[in-house]
């Protein structure tokens, strides 16, 4: 039955990651989202449904677009096969529950905004509105995690962060700010810290090699919605595990 259930989580991922395609490549460009039929960027020709089945079209067409023979960016079999992978680690670690279509959710808005954030620069503010509910109705189902500890953690990250963006004229953006005080409340306090500082760390291990390198561009700036991510999926899954771990070091 497990496998069964993990198989079906693992297909309602590849479907939900193509929709979540559909979401990056249109909020941003203020498109709507569920109206209109999906078409090729580059001849605007509309897809069938055969070129729209998640992963397999993109192999059986060799990633190009059947029509115009453009080329189709890596980016949406990666993100389907991404989502279904989560999809399943969350029915793992989580079962067959509430809390593990919230955290499937969670998951969706936080894909979203790392390939927004990568391509625009930018989070939607309705993604850290939509983060804010659900921690709302986790409360619900998780009132193990109660209030006060949802407020301090959404309190105490994004109080800190807007303090350092005040300190350094805008060094963290508001969008990052605003996501963390939503998580907060879903995540509560010690995952919402974990998250901003495994955010960070991961970060530094990804930019270190190139900044001593001097590879980056002058006045590059780092989209850390990805690596924010990376942390706070982390941090669902396994925080409780990392954080035991830590201080048995000591």
């Amino acid at each position: 039955m497990n496998t069964i259930i993990s198989v079906l989580y693992f297909v309602y991922g590849l479907a939900i990651g193509s929709f979540l395609n559909v979401i990056i490549y249109r909020l941003p460009l203020n498109l709507p989202i569920a109206k209109g039929r999906s078409m090729c960027p580059q001849c605007e020709t509309t897809l069938k449904p055969l070129d729209l089945v998640p992963v397999f079209s993109f192999i059986f067409l060799k990633g190009r677009c059947r029509y115009c023979k453009a080329t189709v960016s890596f980016r949406y079999p990666l993100v389907e096969l991404l989502t279904a992978f989560l999809f399943v680690m969350c029915y793992i670690y989580f079962g067959l529950t509430i809390k593990s279509i919230i955290m499937c959710i969670f998951i969706c808005i936080l894909i979203s905004a790392t390939f927004i954030d990568i391509d625009h620069k930018y989070i939607p503010d309705r993604f850290s509105v939509i983060i804010g509910i659900l921690g709302i109705l986790s409360y619900f189902i998780e009132p193990s995690i109660s209030i006060v500890n949802r407020l301090s953690g959404a309190i105490f990250v994004s109080g800190f962060m807007l303090a350092i963006s005040l300190l350094t004229k805008g060094g963290i953006g508001g969008g990052d700010i605003k996501l963390f005080f939503a998580s907060g409340l879903l995540l509560g306090f010690k995952l919402n810290i974990l998250s901003f500082l495994l955010g960070y760390v991961i970060a530094g291990l990804f930019i270190i090699f190139p900044y001593v390198m001097k590879k980056l561009p002058k006045n590059f700036e780092v989209p850390m919605v990805p690596f924010f991510a990376i942390a706070f999926i982390l941090s669902s899954l396994w925080g409780n595990t990392i954080i035991n771990w830590y201080i048995s070091l000591f």
